[in-house]
């Protein structure tokens, strides 16, 4: 009986070996990568790397059996924080291992105080969250489609960023949190349309051929402004194959915009809350800033 128990024990010791939940390194973002490859995510290492670098204690991966098995990324700004790039790899799933990274996760943005948790949730995943206290807050619908060769460039706008702090005050109004680290960074990272005084602007870019839209927001949802930005954005965008965004299915004038320039909602998450939810503008955010990640 005794020489039972002592094998279970040292059977559990070796699996908790094999099984630990660390902090990510950009080591791991191979095999991270490779994860998301499969689930046909877009997103690419730029994005990860800006994660580490900025918040490198906030993002966490799961390694068992001497493998990187899944991972979790976390973005804060001021009030509020984002969880994203969560996934597990499909061998391991079934074991634990999301509930051990989301609680790791949880955790960590617990002790920054953050006032509200975001994410966008896959259907079959709103009950894994919800037993954490996530909220269903409404669909976020992904919509497709590619340029036209007869678009051009609009009077009106200016392609580059006249002050990014223009930006960040915009962003702010409509998501009442100032996000200064994640408008900066996209500032970085992609080009930018925006209207003169400025009343919106357009942030633009590419994984591969795809081309990708966000932030596209727009002070008191200006319908004129909001058609002009994206028009000049898919100009920009003629090179790729096709160009996705994010959209709050409550934002009907985006949805209108995109059926109008025969872009086709092709499926849809569920975005989500832990916390008091602020009453955050939808009217004037017309696509996330990234897709599914940081908001």
């Amino acid at each position: 009986m005794k020489k039972t128990i002592l094998s279970q024990t040292l059977c559990l010791a070796k699996e908790k070996v094999r099984h630990e939940i660390r902090y990510m390194t950009e080591k791991d973002l191979p095999a991270i990568l490779q994860m998301a490859s499969e689930e046909e995510w877009i997103s690419d290492l730029v994005e990860f790397e800006t994660f580490i670098e900025i918040n490198p204690f906030g993002c966490f991966v799961c390694v068992k059996d001497n493998k990187v098995v899944g991972s979790i990324m976390t973005f804060h700004h001021t009030e509020s924080a984002w969880i994203g790039n969560f996934i597990v790899s499909k061998k391991y799933r079934g074991r634990g291992i999301g509930k051990k990274l989301l609680s790791q996760a949880i955790e960590y943005l617990d002790r920054k105080k953050k006032k509200q948790i975001y994410l966008n949730a896959d259907f079959d995943a709103e009950n894994l969250y919800e037993k954490f206290g996530f909220k269903k807050i409404m669909p976020v619908n992904r919509w497709q489609g590619k340029t036209a060769k007869s678009i051009k460039n609009i009077e009106g706008l200016q392609e580059s960023i006249p002050d990014v702090f223009d930006f960040i005050k915009l962003d702010a109004s409509l998501w009442k949190d100032e996000r200064f680290f994640l408008i900066t960074q996209l500032s970085f990272l992609r080009y930018a349309c925006s209207h003169y005084e400025p009343s919106g602007f357009l942030m633009y870019g590419g994984v591969g051929c795809v081309g990708t839209i966000g932030p596209w927001e727009l002070k008191n949802g200006d319908k004129k402004v909001a058609e002009k930005l994206f028009i000049s954005g898919l100009a920009k965008l003629k090179s790729r194959n096709k160009i996705l965004l994010d959209v709050p299915a409550v934002n009907k004038e985006a949805e209108r915009i995109l059926a109008k320039y025969n872009f086709k909602n092709i499926g849809s998450t569920m975005f989500m809350c832990r916390g008091k939810l602020p009453k955050i503008d939808f009217d004037g955010i017309f696509s996330f800033a990234t897709m599914g990640s940081m908001g």
